[in-house]
Order: C-alpha cells, then sequence, then structure tokens
C-alpha cells in the first residue's frame, strides 16, 4: 500500500460508509518541508486499512509528521 494525499484519503472517507480515521502507527516523523515527501513512499498492509496519508502537526519541539488511516474498523 502506498501513502496518498490527505484529499483523495478524506475523499474516500466521506465515500465509504462507516469508515473512521485513525492513527496508522504512534511514531512521529521528521518534517521535510512537504507532505508530497511522504506520498507515494510503501507502508505495510493491514486488513481493514483502506487509505493512508501523512499530516504534519507541531509542538514545542517543531513540525512533525504523523501517519493516519482511514480503516473500517
Amino acid at each position: 500500500m502506498n501513502i496518498i494525499p490527505k484529499r483523495q484519503a478524506m475523499h474516500l472517507f466521506r465515500q465509504t460508509p462507516g469508515a473512521r480515521l485513525a492513527a496508522y502507527c504512534r511514531g512521529r516523523y521528521r518534517w521535510a518541508g512537504s507532505v508530497c515527501y511522504y506520498q507515494g513512499r510503501k507502508v505495510r498492509d493491514i486488513p481493514g486499512v483502506l487509505a493512508v496519508f501523512a499530516e504534519r502537526r507541531q509542538d514545542r519541539h517543531g513540525p512533525y509528521a504523523v501517519l493516519r488511516c482511514v480503516t473500517l474498523r
């Protein structure tokens, strides 16, 4: 499975009944300056996960990226 743009993931989320947003993993990744840096990268397939996308966050230590997913569970 590849990381897709958040816009596509939100479209899939709205179109799929029973879908919800969840954390894909608990890790924080170094912010590379753009979400485009993460798009297209391969991630592990997990049953029930429809899409994975990167999201920018920020705390007192600076910006970072987290991976979120659209799931059926």
